[in-house]
Parts: C-alpha cells; sequence; structure tokens
C-alpha cells in the first residue's frame, strides 16, 4: 500500500521564473522529499506538507511547511553543508539541501530554513520573477 501524505497547496498567482527546469525541479522534488521524511518520522500524525506561493516584491516565494518535528537548534546553521544529514545511516547523503541551496544561488534567488510556530519546519524559496 502507498504511504499517504497529505499536501495542501495554494498556488498564488500566475507568474514566471528564469532557470533551468530540471534543475529547480530536482530543488522542489528534495525538499518535498525531506518534508515527507520528517512528517512521516512523527508517530501518530498522518504526514502532511503545506505549499504556499506568493508573489513578493521581485521576487516569486515558495514556502513549505511540514508537520515534522521541526529542525533542531543545533542542526539549524549546517542544514545547507555538504553532507550535513540528520537521516539514519543509508537513508540520507546529507548532500540534497547543499546542492538544492547552490542551485537556488546560481538561479539567483534564496533558499532558507526556520521552524514554523505552529511546529514542524519551514523552507522558504525566492527565485527572481520574471516580468514579460
Amino acid at each position: 500500500t502507498a504511504p499517504t501524505f497529505n499536501v495542501q497547496w495554494q498556488p498564488g498567482p500566475p507568474c514566471k521564473v528564469l532557470g533551468s527546469p530540471g534543475q529547480l525541479l530536482q530543488v522542489l522534488m528534495n525538499l518535498i522529499q525531506n518534508a515527507y521524511d520528517a512528517a512521516a518520522a512523527q508517530p501518530g500524525v498522518p504526514p502532511s506538507l503545506w505549499i504556499i506561493g506568493a508573489v513578493e516584491g521581485a521576487n516569486v516565494v515558495l514556502r513549505l511547511r511540514d508537520s515534522g518535528a521541526g529542525i533542531a537548534p543545533q542542526h539549524m546553521g549546517h542544514l545547507f553543508d555538504p553532507f550535513f544529514t540528520t537521516k539514519p545511516v543509508g537513508k540520507g547523503t546529507g548532500l540534497g539541501l547543499s546542492i538544492s541551496y547552490g542551485i537556488v544561488d546560481q538561479h539567483g534567488g534564496h533558499l532558507s530554513a526556520d521552524n514554523h510556530p505552529d511546529g514542524g519546519a519551514l523552507f522558504t524559496l525566492e527565485l527572481p520573477l520574471l516580468v514579460v
């Protein structure tokens, strides 16, 4: 049986960014997989992810919040370091967030992490809005 993953999507207004579709898809897939892994590790709570899109100033912003335990304070400064992982041996390489950070940076954007006030991790992906 397939795992349950409750995803709530609030897309925001239509907008475009300039960049490599494959690389940006890699970033989103990594953030979604990490959100699932964190949320699925919470016993008795159905794994959930909320994705909210917005245009803020000159940026397209995606906020991804999971229903996991959040990010431990001692890990906050290392999330984007190469080979840093909180996953068990054999479950993660510690490269996903580091590579994602680099891709977003190469696209002129910013990737950040925090804990959501209502619980869970909150990743914010900002990319320059393409004005056409």
